[in-house]
C-alpha cells in the first residue's frame, strides 16, 4: 500500500468560504506505489486561474540500482491521486462549537464524516451543507457534485439543483455546474483506503453535526 506524507506547508492559507481553508502550497512524498519502483515527490499549489489545487511539479527517484525509470514507469505515477490524498491531510474546516463560542478547526475527513452522519436537515440547512461540501471538494480537487451527492445522500441531479440555487442566489458564485474531472481512487471519508461506497464510514458517535455555512 502506498504511503503518502504531506510536508513543507505554506504559511499562507487560502480561504474558500464556509470555514474551508488550505495551505497555498505543500509537497507530498509517496513510496510503495504499485508498479512504481521509487519515491514520488509532488508539489501542489492553489491555482487562481483554475479555481482549484493543481500539481505544479512531479519527480520520481528510483529506489536502487538496477532500476530504469522509463516512460512506462512514469505513466503509472498518479499525480491527481497523490494531490487529492495529500489534500485530505492538510485541508481544514472551521465549525461552530456546541456552546456557540469560538469556532473549532477540524480535519476535513472529520468534517465530511459529520456531514454524512447528519441525516435530517431543513432545506436551507441542506443548501449550506452542500455549499460547504462543494468547497471542500474544490480544496481537495475532487469532483464537487459527486462529493455533494455522496456526502448528503442525494442524487447527483439533486446536488446539481442545490448548487445551481447556491450560485444563482449569490451564496456561492464560484460554483460551476459540471464535473470536469474523474474521481481519483480515494475514499474521502476514510483516507488511506480505496473508495468503496458500500463500506462503513467512520464518523462521530452521535448523528448530529455542527452548524454549517456562514
Amino acid at each position: 500500500m502506498a504511503d503518502v506524507e504531506a510536508y513543507d506547508f505554506s504559511d499562507e492559507r487560502i480561504d474558500l468560504g464556509s470555514g474551508v481553508t488550505l495551505p497555498k502550497s505543500w509537497r507530498a512524498r509517496v513510496s510503495g506505489e504499485q508498479d512504481v519502483p521509487g519515491t514520488i515527490t509532488v508539489r501542489v499549489e492553489w491555482d487562481d486561474r483554475l479555481g482549484r489545487t493543481a500539481v505544479v511539479f512531479a519527480a520520481l527517484e528510483r529506489d536502487a540500482e538496477g532500476v530504469d525509470i522509463t516512460s512506462q514507469v512514469l505513466r503509472e505515477v498518479r499525480t491527481h491521486w497523490i494531490m487529492t490524498r495529500s489534500a485530505l491531510d492538510v485541508v481544514t474546516v472551521d465549525v461552530s462549537t456546541e456552546d456557540g463560542g469560538e469556532r473549532d478547526r477540524i480535519p476535513v475527513r472529520d468534517f465530511l464524516s459529520r456531514v454524512r452522519a447528519h441525516e435530517e436537515r431543513e432545506p436551507l440547512e441542506s443548501l449550506h451543507a452542500a455549499i460547504s461540501v462543494y468547497r471542500v471538494a474544490t480544496a481537495i480537487s475532487y469532483p464537487p457534485l459527486k462529493l455533494v451527492a455522496d456526502t448528503l445522500h442525494i442524487s447527483q441531479s439533486t446536488a446539481t439543483r442545490l448548487m445551481s440555487r447556491a450560485r444563482d442566489s449569490g451564496l456561492a458564485p464560484e460554483v460551476r455546474i459540471q464535473e470536469p474531472r474523474r474521481a481519483p481512487a480515494v475514499d474521502p471519508y476514510n483516507p488511506g483506503r480505496p473508495f468503496d461506497p458500500a463500506a462503513p464510514h467512520q464518523g462521530p458517535a452521535q448523528p448530529g453535526g455542527p452548524s454549517i455555512g456562514r
